[in-house]
Formats: C-alpha cells, sequence, structure tokens
C-alpha cells in the first residue's frame, strides 16, 4: 500500500504543477473575484461599492444610473462561463438578473454582457451595460 501511496506521489505533483503553470498569475481567480464582487453588488443595489470594479472613465457614468436602482429590487442572478479573449487582456461575462419593479412587483429576467479588461497588473474593470438592465421597466428614473 505505501509503495502505491509513493508511486501515485510523481503524477500528483505534476498534476499540480500543470495547474499552477496554467494561470501563474492568478489572472483567472482574480478576474472570478472581482466579477463576483460586482455583480453581488449589483444585485443589492450596492452601485458605490460596485463603481470600485468600473473602468475609471465609466464611473461617473454609471453612479449617475444609482437613482433609477432604488426603483427595482434584483432578487438573484446567474453568472455564465468566463469568455477571454485571445490577449488574456480582456474578457465577456454573461449575467443573467430576475429583478422586479417596485412599481409594478412583475419579475423580469434580464441579461448583461459584462466587458471586462485588465489594462495592467492584475486588477480587472468592468465596462458594465447597466442601462439595458433598465429597459424592462417603464417608467424607472434614468
Amino acid at each position: 500500500m505505501t509503495q502505491r501511496l509513493l508511486a501515485l506521489l510523481p503524477l500528483l505533483a505534476a498534476g499540480l504543477a500543470c495547474a499552477a503553470l496554467g494561470d501563474p498569475m492568478g489572472r483567472g481567480s482574480a478576474l472570478e473575484e472581482a466579477q463576483l464582487q460586482y455583480t453581488q453588488q449589483v444585485r443589492w443595489g450596492n452601485l458605490d461599492a460596485a463603481s470600485e470594479f468600473v473602468d475609471p472613465a465609466l464611473r461617473e457614468e454609471f453612479l449617475r444610473q444609482a437613482p433609477a436602482f432604488e426603483a427595482i429590487r434584483i432578487t438573484e442572478y446567474d453568472i455564465g462561463r468566463i469568455d477571454y479573449g485571445n490577449d488574456r487582456e480582456s474578457a465577456t461575462v454573461r449575467v443573467t438578473y430576475r429583478a422586479y419593479s417596485l412599481a409594478s412587483l412583475q419579475e423580469q429576467r434580464i441579461e448583461e454582457q459584462q466587458h471586462w479588461v485588465r489594462p495592467g497588473g492584475n486588477t480587472w474593470f468592468v465596462k458594465p451595460e447597466l442601462a439595458g438592465l433598465l429597459e424592462p421597466f417603464p417608467g424607472v428614473g434614468r
């Protein structure tokens, strides 16, 4: 039994080495963490916190949408797979939200395509399309 375990150790070590070499800079985990945090903050309507993950050039426009988000409630979300660009400096994630307007209480299914970029280092920023999230809700202030 001990010999079998010792024989398997090189295979285990090789497998771990391959896994580590697949993403040595932790880019995938950095994006997954940023994307999850951003989506959760949007889900709870906390656009101030979500703005930390927004491309700095788009933050002001993003924060102007905060009053409209006070009139809707996102009940759940589903994060799709991450599709990386060829350069691994960009990625796209499709997120499906379920939300309702406080005026109608009718739940809607809304899809957002999040475009993520990594301009340098290991920090990822989203270029959000929040206006699309508000389209199913007529009368929600923008």
